[in-house]
């Protein structure tokens, strides 16, 4: 029921797009232009050159299995070499991880895990079947710099922007997910609290908690004026969450980081700081999310009137004002035709489209009321969080 619920909430978002947003341009499809290649980053006076060597390597050169082995072999010789030399209680200690990056590759520990993107990008999920990854970025940004910081610069030193962006119908529907945190250093107490009887590697004086707002998820529909552009639809759904994140390798083109708790290994590629793919998250965070309360109204509104359509008087309203529109449309006449064959007439046309949209309703809001965002709630996507 859930998944027929996702189904339907997902397809009447874009449906509702273009009364309630503004399109935002630039927005480019992925596959329509690339990064830099890994390749052309490495070099022999570069640290991890072998590790953007093996990043590079497709299914055709070795297999997916080879490369997580060769991945995890180096990532272990970088971390060994990597040491944090600033004081605990310098926060210029963090200034060399600033930068804008994309997840390359993540290493896990349970091969069952799904450590970035939670319910979105988790194989084989409900929204896999009807969306398609294009990227997913970390960011680590200078503390505030999207103007949403919800702890003082005191206390935060950093702001992390974790992006999730899928496709849908060969790109013509777009699915935007935005964590947006500030990055607490963890504190010399919590360290050692979290480092005694730790089986994996301890963390180092790089660890720190990022403290997530709730997830904000735009839908966005393409724009028919050939333009790169899409209308959003901007929500804030789920629940707050903060994740423990250390960093235990960092040079000019590779920041590696290490989940707090699973150690779980995430390796990000630093991009160009004009990337348009990696910046889209600026003009988004500048959308105000829809009202949740003001969702529920619209929605609640839509399945009231459309069931008093489909089963109620309305239907003589609908039916009075609808004939002429639906029998000279050229998207409805062949329908009306084929209607008529059957002896079905537009009135009973009318009941099944507004129950239908009457249903749909129904479950918008439902997803809107209870939706967790995309958080999953056994523990897996606090690691996804960063």
């Amino acid at each position: 029921m859930m998944k027929l619920c996702l189904l339907f909430s997902i397809t009447y978002a874009a449906v509702v797009t273009t009364a309630l947003v503004t399109p935002i341009r630039g927005l480019k499809r992925y596959g329509e232009r690339k990064h830099a290649s890994l390749s052309a980053r490495r070099g022999s006076d570069i640290e991890s050159d072998s590790l953007l060597s093996i990043l590079s390597e497709d299914e055709t050169d070795i297999s997916s299995k080879q490369k997580k082995i060769l991945l995890r072999n180096e990532v272990s010789s970088l971390e060994s070499q990597f040491v944090s030399t600033e004081e605990h209680g310098d926060p210029k200690r963090f200034n060399p991880l600033i930068g804008l990056y994309e997840v390359a590759s993540v290493i896990t520990n349970n091969d069952k895990e799904n450590p970035v993107g939670g319910k979105w990008t988790r194989s084989g999920g409900f929204a896999q079947k009807l969306l398609k990854t294009r990227k997913t970025y970390q960011h680590i940004l200078p503390y505030n710099s999207t103007g949403l910081a919800r702890y003082d610069g005191e206390t935060s030193v950093a702001e992390a922007i974790n992006v999730v962006s899928l496709d849908g119908l060969g790109g013509l529907l777009r699915a935007t997910v935005i964590l947006r945190g500030d990055v607490v250093p963890l504190t010399l107490q919590e360290l050692k609290d979290m480092n005694t009887n730790r089986t994996i590697n301890l963390l180092s004086n790089l660890a720190v908690r990022a403290n997530f707002d709730s997830p904000r998820i735009f839908f966005g529909r393409r724009e028919p004026t050939g333009q790169e552009a899409f209308k959003y639809l901007p929500l804030q759904l789920g629940p707050l969450s903060d994740v423990v994140l250390d960093t235990i390798f960092i040079d000019q083109f590779v920041r590696i980081g290490m989940g707090g708790t699973s150690g779980t290994r995430f390796i990000f590629t630093r991009t160009n700081d004009s990337d348009s793919e990696a910046l889209e998250y600026k003009a988004l965070l500048q959308q105000p999310p829809a009202k949740k309360p003001k969702l529920l109204g619209m929605m609640t509104s839509i399945l009231l009137a459309s069931f008093y359509v489909a089963f109620g008087n309305g239907i003589k309203l609908a039916a009075a004002v609808s004939p002429s529109f639906i029998t000279k449309s050229s998207v409805f006449s062949p329908l009306v035709t084929l209607l008529s064959a059957v002896k079905m007439s537009v009135t009973g046309l009318i009941r099944i489209f507004a129950g239908a949209s009457g249903l749909l309703a129904g479950l918008g809001a439902l997803l809107i009321a209870f939706s967790s965002g995309g958080i999953e709630r056994d523990g897996m996507q606090a690691e996804a969080a960063r």
